[in-house]
């Protein structure tokens, strides 16, 4: 290890899901690593989250797999079902073939137990974390690396990552442009009901029973439903009300009007919103591409929803935050001076982009196709699922061989090698050329 990482000062503003795997992954590289986030505590709004393998990959690489098993849910399958009538469109095999295929589990768990853990990692790994932490959006300077907080305290960094989010500040600064405007994708309607309540109605009980994840496409609604530790995770999407407002964060469902718009849905969702009490509402907003996540000067650079939000229908959001907090550590761990850094991040910059939207443009397609209204289109779709054997250009994706190899398939810490010994030993020299000449 170089003596000049650990005088490096690396500050990840925002303690979500991107935020603290980047700084566990960057502290093992050897960085002096702080973490700032305004929340006073802990909260992760939502419930379910779905870890594929190449979010576990990483994980593994992190050391807390084992730790993540102990709270996750393995799944059987993917079940997509006919909204109206509940028949099985097509089954998509999970548990043991993820395993068998990948080396890794698909898994199912609690957003705040996920969190959680990283944060006790990230302690663990001495990164330094300050919750209640509020910066001053207008007074972070990328050229020289500072940060002011609200309490006039200054923080000098090295590199600042932007790990605030889908309404990130620290894009608005990289960008120099007013925070862009966001149109809503979706709405969607999250609740948790108690696996035991479950288990004593006959008609829900084998959604339980056997953990899958359960897909019910309905004309421009959605249902995903699965099983969590002691808890059943449901999630169902409408297009925004036409007079409906942007907002952001959580806000609470009318379940009256919820139980009317699915009231001709399969009776098992029918049965599902007769327990629920009490929905919260989220917008999905449509990504919006941007040409780079790297400040020039090579000390502000984003990673998370703030680089590449994601559209949630590949349960692809935190498997992408975590590929690119991978990518970015193991470039980093490269460097042997601090002049390498900016070429560094803009190997990161290339390599996530053409993933990332890969991914963003994947995840809009499957919106579209699980989201089709009665029809012929809707008639092909259900008949291709039921009869065809799954290949290229198949309705699911997931279940498309080729499509899903390059998915979950992804490992970003070797593709990280694979990428150095082709381009990286450039890189190096260049550093190497530049310190030299200083």
């Amino acid at each position: 290890m170089t003596s000049f990482k650990r005088k490096f000062h690396v500050v990840v503003v925002g303690a979500g899901l991107a935020g603290l795997a980047t700084a566990i992954l960057l502290c093992k590289a050897g960085y002096k690593v702080t973490v700032l986030e305004q929340d006073a505590e802990l909260r992760e709004i939502g419930a379910g989250i779905q870890l594929p393998t190449n979010a576990n990959k990483v994980l593994i690489e992190m050391g807390i797999l084992d730790k993540i098993l102990e709270q996750a849910v393995q799944p059987r399958a993917v079940m997509l079902y006919s909204y109206q009538s509940g028949t099985v469109l097509s089954t998509l095999g999970l548990d043991p073939y993820v395993q068998d295929t990948y080396g890794v589990p698909h898994l199912v768990m609690h957003r705040a137990d996920l969190r959680q853990i990283l944060f006790d990692e990230a302690e663990a790994q001495d990164v330094c974390v300050h919750l209640a932490t509020k910066i001053i959006p207008a007074q972070i300077d990328a050229v020289n690396g500072s940060i002011v907080l609200m309490t006039g305290e200054v923080i000098m960094a090295d590199l600042i990552i932007g790990a605030d989010g889908g309404s990130s500040r620290c894009r608005q600064l990289l960008l120099q442009e007013p925070q862009m405007s966001r149109t809503s994708a979706r709405i969607g309607n999250r609740i948790v009901i108690k696996s035991e309540v479950m288990l004593q109605d006959q008609l829900l009980r084998d959604l339980v029973s056997t953990p899958s994840i359960h897909v019910w496409m309905g004309p421009e609604c959605l249902a995903v439903c699965y099983l969590l530790k002691g808890a059943f995770n449901i999630t169902l999407t409408h297009p925004p009300n036409e007079d409906e407002e942007i907002f952001l964060g959580p806000r609470p469902v009318d379940v009256v009007e919820m139980r009317s718009r699915f009231s001709k849905w399969d009776p098992r969702i029918r049965a599902l919103l007769e327990k629920a009490d009490a929905f919260q509402k989220w917008m999905f907003f449509e990504p919006q591409e941007i040409q780079t996540w790297v400040h020039p000067s090579g000390k502000l650079t984003l990673i998370g929803d703030a680089a590449h939000e994601t559209l949630p229908y590949l349960a692809q959001g935190a498997a992408m935050c975590f590929e690119s907090a991978s990518t970015l550590a193991n470039l980093l761990a490269k460097a042997k001076q601090p002049s390498q850094i900016l070429g560094l991040l803009g190997l990161y910059n290339s390599a996530r982009q053409s993933r990332t939207n890969h991914v963003r443009r994947a995840s809009k397609r499957m919106e579209d196709v699980w989201h089709l209204p009665n029809g012929a289109l809707q008639v092909d779709r259900d008949r291709r699922l039921m009869n065809e054997i799954p290949t290229a250009g198949y309705p699911n994706m997931l279940a498309d061989p080729f499509f899903q190899a390059w998915l979950w398939g992804f490992d970003a810490k070797a593709e990280v090698e694979n990428m150095w010994t082709i381009r990286g030993h450039v890189s190096h020299k260049e550093g190497s050329e530049e310190e030299s000449a200083n």
